[in-house]
């Protein structure tokens, strides 16, 4: 494709349009405007207000290698370095998951919990932080809570430390690599006012169909298993040993697995350990994303109300 020539923003925006479509890049005309809003540090009306704005011959290469790299599909908070969520740039990276919009659920269905019950100091637990998104986010929101963050992976607990420090709240988040459902974890007494989680929940076969971009996201925090529900079981099933007396169980699930995911939770109270009230949320779309389960008031010593 030849540049020579090309000076302006709209002349540039036209070619990066041009780039993306013949990659089949999703809505290639808004990521051409997100890239050079990025590259100008405008907003994407102040680009397309001013196109015949001169670009530096640095504004010039920098676009064109970010469309280049969007080119090959790679997801464009990843090219961009950063996601919007809830309100924050969330700083990304392929070690970690894109965050959606559909967390963005999560979190307010989570907020909604608490603050019905007024201010008071709350432990919150996140299982596979990754980004760091959901305990950010948390913490900007609830100046009373204190969280534990966990995931398997550094790479992800480095990023997710540096998004707490961004966002001033690295004080009220501890950030461990540990997988809370090992056999061996000593987790103690229950203890958490809320246990969220945006767990893999994408069958393996459905894996190989997805979009290019969403490929190139981390295989395992993906991956649900054959039916997408294997990590969702392992954290339903334990639980018991977390989440304290009247506290709350959040989970992000797929779309059609709503009608498992409260089944599996009803089937605890079968061991004496109750989560009587569920509610499932719907997404922007209108699909079931979310389940929240509370624990009941009363219990039983987690030790015996698990396998």
């Amino acid at each position: 494709m030849a540049l020579q020539g090309i000076k302006t923003a709209g002349e540039w925006l036209s070619r990066g349009e041009e780039q993306l479509r013949r990659s089949r890049v999703p809505e290639p005309a808004a990521n051409a405007e997100l890239l050079l809003a990025h590259v100008l540090g405008m907003s994407r009306p102040a680009i397309k207000a001013f196109p015949s704005r001169i670009l530096t011959e640095k504004e010039r290469h920098h676009f064109w290698h970010l469309v280049l790299e969007r080119a090959k599909r790679t997801p464009l908070a990843y090219v961009l370095g950063f996601q919007p969520f809830m309100g924050l740039d969330i700083e990304v990276s392929p070690s970690v998951l894109v965050p959606r919009p559909e967390t963005e659920q999560l979190v307010e269905a989570v907020l909604d919990a608490v603050e019905k019950e007024g201010k008071r100091p709350l432990n919150i637990l996140e299982i596979g932080t990754g980004s760091g998104c959901i305990s950010v986010a948390l913490a900007s929101r609830l100046p009373q809570a204190v969280l534990y963050a966990t995931d398997i992976s550094q790479a992800a607990l480095r990023l997710a430390e540096k998004n707490a420090r961004k966002h001033r709240v690295e004080g009220r988040i501890r950030f461990l690599r540990e997988d809370i459902f090992k056999p061996d974890a000593r987790v103690g007494s229950p203890w958490a006012d809320v246990l969220v989680t945006n767990p893999p929940y994408v069958p393996t076969e459905k894996l190989r169909r997805l979009e290019p971009e969403v490929l190139q996201e981390p295989f395992l925090a993906l991956d649900g298993g054959k039916d997408g529900l294997h990590a969702i079981r392992a954290i339903i099933s334990g639980a018991p040993r977390l989440v304290k007396a009247g506290g709350w169980l959040a989970l992000e699930i797929g779309e059609d697995q709503a009608r498992e995911v409260v089944g599996l939770i009803r089937s605890l109270s079968a061991q004496g350990c109750s989560f009587p009230e569920t509610q499932v949320r719907k997404d922007l779309q209108s699909k079931d994303r979310v389940v929240m389960a509370r624990r009941a008031r009363a219990v039983r010593d987690a030790p015996k109300c698990i396998e």
